[in-house]
């Protein structure tokens, strides 16, 4: 409260000069006074409301048109490059059919300077290569889980992984339980388990799907049985839980898996193995190298194979393929530079998509060897080469966005915050000086 002599002060500070009557002098003086605090209250209000617009608009992205559930296959994309999301980022999703899974830094606020981090799964949308978090059912947020195995389906509509209980430690997982199958597009979830073991022994082999998307494979071992040679290879059905055993305990390696249109596919030395196992139907192949991996092309109407001689310990892994398995048997593919370990997928029934566990791949056409490099590893410390959806490589790449959530989203408000400080200052200061004169 002022005082009325303070009021006086200030109210002859601001008398305008010149003649006036002694009425007009007070009614002017007040209307100044009122005139000048309205104007120090509206600039800090101004102030604080673009503080807290700036924070609004930074810390919430504009998500933008809410994302298409389900698309037809001819509308989905891989992108050109992925990216992580900016590690700053706090957008979760993204809705709909995948393009790549990938695992980077995820940083998250805490308070005014702190923050906490780890290392998060993300996806990239399928239709518009967009990079986000993945929120996985089940899972609370703030407990975020040790990353295990994971895995995407070649069309992108299925997302699996490793299910495990507590570990003893925050940062290690305990025993593996089973595993996951989220739908991309209706985000339900399918939990498998083998019932006669509920803890089991995990193996060194990736997640994987088959070729058409239809199976989970999994190599794992039941506790308490043999110390060696003891895994089992499974495929389960993913629409409904359904397992199948496909090699029983007694190999001492794990078998090497494949891929066609249909059925389960994998290796073991030179022959090659394609099942069915929803009939039961078998079939084998041999060839003249040891397979690392082996694929047939849509409609089957090409098989490429990654080949080692048996014969030379340590050989050079090499790119063999053909119009048909036999035209592919001794077929070497010659690329230079090119040190094949993966097959990725086809583009076409020419066209073989090889990796190395690397984000650059190449496709291969089969026919005259010709080969087009992709170098598609984007913004973001990314901890491995992101896992494709395989069946995308028949569509052409799309240019994705760039990442948002590079940058400490409260950088702002610690700007606007001192912004807002210095305003009050300078008016209290001003005020002050005016009482003084």
């Amino acid at each position: 409260m002022s005082t009325l002599q303070d009021r006086l002060e200030d109210l002859a500070t601001a008398a305008p000069s010149g003649g006036a009557a002694p009425g007009d002098l007070w009614e002017r003086g007040v209307r100044r006074g009122r005139a000048r605090r309205a104007g120090t209250v509206a600039t800090v209000a101004a102030t604080v409301a673009l503080v807290a617009g700036a924070t609004v608009v930074l810390g919430n992205p504009d998500r933008g048109e809410p994302q298409p559930a389900d698309v037809p296959f001819e509308e989905l994309h891989l992108p050109e490059v992925v990216h992580a999301p900016g590690t700053w980022s706090d957008e979760e999703g993204p809705d709909g059919p995948l393009a790549a899974v990938g695992v980077a830094p995820r940083t998250t606020p805490e308070g005014l300077t702190g923050e906490r981090g780890g290392l998060e799964l993300f996806g990239v949308s399928a239709v518009d290569g967009r990079s986000q978090w993945l929120d996985l059912p089940g899972i609370d947020e703030d407990d975020r889980p040790v990353i295990g195995w994971f895995a995407l389906s070649p069309d992108g509509r299925k997302l699996a992984w490793t299910r495990h209980l507590p570990g003893r430690r925050p940062d290690t997982n305990g025993p593996l339980t089973g595993w996951s199958v989220m739908d991309t597009t209706t985000r339900e979830v399918l939990e498998l388990a083998d019932p006669a073991a509920p803890r089991l022994q995990e193996t060194a082999s990736d997640l994987e799907f088959s070729g058409d998307s239809r199976y989970l494979l999994t190599s794992y071992e039941q506790r308490g049985g043999p110390r060696t040679r003891g895994h089992q290879f499974v495929a389960w059905n993913v629409a409904d839980g359904t397992p199948t055993l496909l090699e029983g305990p007694g190999h001492y390696w794990l078998p090497n898996l494949g891929s066609a249109p249909s059925d389960v596919v994998w290796s073991r030395k030179r022959m090659v193995y394609r099942a069915d196992p929803a009939t039961g139907a078998r079939s084998s192949y041999s060839l003249p190298q040891e397979v690392i991996t082996a694929s047939w092309a849509p409609d089957d109407r090409g098989f490429a194979y990654i080949g080692r001689d048996g014969d030379v310990r340590g050989g050079p892994w090499r790119l063999y393929a053909g119009r048909t398995l036999a035209g592919a048997r001794d077929r070497v593919i010659p690329v230079e530079d090119l040190d094949p370990a993966q097959l990725l997928g086809w583009r076409d029934t020419r066209h073989v998509v090889v990796g190395r566990f690397r984000s650059t791949v190449h496709v291969v056409d089969i026919v005259t060897g010709e080969v087009v490099e992709y170098r598609m590893g984007g913004e973001g410390d990314q901890v491995n080469s992101p896992k494709l959806a395989g069946d995308l490589w028949r569509n052409a790449l799309i240019t994705p966005p760039e990442p948002e959530g590079t940058s400490d989203p409260r950088t702002p408000f610690l700007w606007g915050g001192g912004v807002v400080v210095v305003a009050l200052a300078g008016a209290l200061m001003l005020r002050r000086r005016r009482r003084r004169a």
